[in-house]
């Protein structure tokens, strides 16, 4: 099986928290890139409000792989590392 990296790397002097964020919102880091969320939003609600079908990814929050069926119970916190990536098959 191969495995592929889960953590993206930060732009050098960039932190998901820097950024100012409306009331009621937190901004993380999604592939590498600043994205701002209502607080409150699960990965789940995160990957229906995306284009690419939930189930055609596999995600990581902080390095840490999240199955399917976690990522409801998964609430995205400030300054959390968001990676989606293409699940590989094989050996």
């Amino acid at each position: 099986m191969t495995t592929a990296a889960l953590t993206p790397p930060v732009p050098t002097g960039t932190t998901a928290s820097a950024s100012p964020c409306a009331p009621g919102t937190l901004t993380v880091l999604v592939n590498g890139l600043p994205q701002t969320v209502p607080a409150g939003t699960s990965l789940a609600d995160w990957l229906h409000a995306q284009h690419p079908p939930v189930q055609a990814v596999a995600t990581a929050v902080n390095g840490m792989f999240v199955a399917r069926e976690r990522r409801a119970q998964q609430v995205l916190q400030p300054g959390d590392s968001v990676t989606t990536f293409q699940p590989i098959v094989g050996g």
